[in-house]
């Protein structure tokens, strides 16, 4: 369930509304309040879903509380509700990412839906946020290995998907983001510092594209190959060298992997898959199989002995996945080779 907060200085309004947006039953919590200031305190200690607000109030009116959660970022859904139908008023609420503006007196006939816009887009955030974390983590772990042909596939799908946005400030504040956040990833790693060039700071009121947010990617990637004298880490080849080091031991799974090498699971695994032709998962039970048959084809081993040596738990799991992988049970291989 949702949370919104009603703004409105005169309080048999903001009843009257609570009273309304009850019976729309789509909000677990309906706040209200008298001014916009009280209003901002309880928006920045815990930000709600949608605001519905006022704009003639004491203290701080509409536009005031309008124009601090926009500059605070927050996915909140923002609702004028007016009586003075001034097209001025509606202008500055936009420029404000305001979603809609509504004159009073209102009916549930104009608000429902409006609010049902309202959630429908809070839910679209939510999936667009969880997408562009993702996003960023792929990005930032393809910057780091220096992966170049990773990076333009990466940054192509960004433009795609996450930054054709309505506004020029909409893809401004995105893209600040999207900087901060990968700067504060990489320098996180502490082997090298990046350093982000003062066209992110908002004091210099330049608004940042997407395309000189690519542009300075690429330059990140540019000093990391000079600090490290052009050489590029070889993920791949230390993911295998560590793969056959504990090939054979219980534990070893992608999630592993990946963690030595600074790498989530998720990029890890889509990195192995596309330079190996094989998953990661394939590529352990091929190498442990093939150390099977090498054992198998020595006389004097116990197959028990061989489970526990290619790293499989119990002799059942290892005859299955065995003869899934031959079409032979080690018995059977082993027969094959003539050995009894």
């Amino acid at each position: 369930m949702a949370r919104i907060c009603i703004v409105d200085d005169e309080p048999i309004i903001g009843v009257g509304l609570k009273i309304l947006i009850g019976e729309y039953s789509r909000f677990s919590e309906i706040d209200t309040f008298t001014d916009g200031e009280s209003a901002l305190s309880n928006i920045i200690a815990n930000p709600p879903d949608v605001v519905l607000t006022d704009i003639r109030m004491p203290r701080m009116d509409g536009l005031e509380l309008c124009r601090h959660i926009q500059q605070l970022r927050l996915s909140t859904k923002v609702v004028v509700l007016s009586g003075y139908g001034d097209f001025a008023y509606a202008q500055k609420c936009m420029s404000y990412g305001v979603q809609e503006y509504l004159l009073k007196p209102i009916t549930e006939i104009e608000l429902f839906p409006i609010l049902d816009k309202m959630l429908s887009m809070r839910e679209a955030a939510l999936i667009s946020f969880t997408h562009f974390e993702q996003w960023i983590d792929h990005l930032e772990e393809a910057i780091w290995i220096m992966d170049r042909v990773r990076v333009d596939e990466l940054l192509e799908e960004g433009k795609r998907e996450l930054f054709d946005v309505d506004t020029e400030i909409q893809q401004h504040l995105r893209v600040s983001d999207a900087v901060r956040l990968l700067h504060k990833k990489l320098n996180a790693r502490g082997a090298y510092r990046i350093e982000v060039k003062p066209f992110v700071e908002e004091s210099t009121g330049i608004t940042i594209t997407y395309e000189r947010f690519q542009s300075e990617i690429r330059s990140w990637i540019q000093r990391l190959s000079e600090y490290r004298n052009h050489e590029r880490i070889d993920v791949l080849e230390a993911a295998i060298q560590y793969i056959d080091e504990h090939l054979f031991e219980d534990e070893l799974s992608l999630e592993k992997v990946a963690g030595k090498l600074g790498l989530t699971p998720t990029y890890f695994s889509h990195y192995f898959k596309k330079h190996t032709n094989e998953t990661f998962v394939q590529h352990r039970m091929r190498k442990r199989i093939d150390r099977a048959k090498q054992l198998l084809a020595v006389p004097h081993y116990k197959i028990i002995d061989i489970v526990a040596e290619v790293g499989y738990e119990s002799y059942p799991h290892f005859t299955r996945v065995f003869k899934k992988a031959t079409g032979y049970s080690p018995t059977e291989y082993r027969g094959l080779l003539g050995i009894k």
